[in-house]
């Protein structure tokens, strides 16, 4: 079952950084985002969900939780200026230079790098608390933090 966490993560990975950069934005389409968080979203999120439930206690395990990390890392500098333009300033996803195809788009799209941003934190955040539950297990007297969510 540990093994599924990073295909789940390379397959959305792959998704997340097409959507963003392949495609055209021919009069303010935004199907490429609208593709990438349908088929990969779903994938990561079953990952976060296994990352929370599963323990890493080899090191290679531990050595696939912290690349998991480091794609969610990368995802996170990819999509974090894309979730300030469109979902804070308002913009089209394609930048700036589309707004005038707003009218053209529902307003939830504008939403898609938030959620991306949001997904990969959550893969950031609960990779490194396997990581760090993996290393109490291992370092005998030394209990997890429990006080923390």
């Amino acid at each position: 079952m540990f093994i599924a966490i990073p295909i789940l993560v390379l397959w959305y990975f792959f998704h997340a950084l097409l959507s963003r950069f392949v495609g055209t934005c021919t009069m303010g389409d935004t199907d490429r985002f609208v593709e990438g968080m349908i088929l990969g979203m779903p994938a990561a999120a079953v990952a976060v969900g296994l990352l929370v439930i599963t323990s890493s206690r080899t090191r290679w395990q531990i050595g696939i939780v912290l690349a998991t990390a480091l794609l969610a890392t990368v995802v996170l500098y990819l999509w974090t200026p894309l979730a300030i333009s469109a979902g804070l300033q308002g913009h089209h996803l394609c930048g700036p230079d589309f707004d005038d195809y707003l009218g053209a788009t529902s307003g939830w799209e504008r939403q898609i790098p938030s959620a991306h941003v949001a997904l990969a934190s959550a893969l950031l955040i609960s990779g490194f608390r396997s990581v760090r539950a993996s290393r109490c297990a291992v370092q005998p007297g030394v209990e997890p933090d429990r006080t923390r969510p």
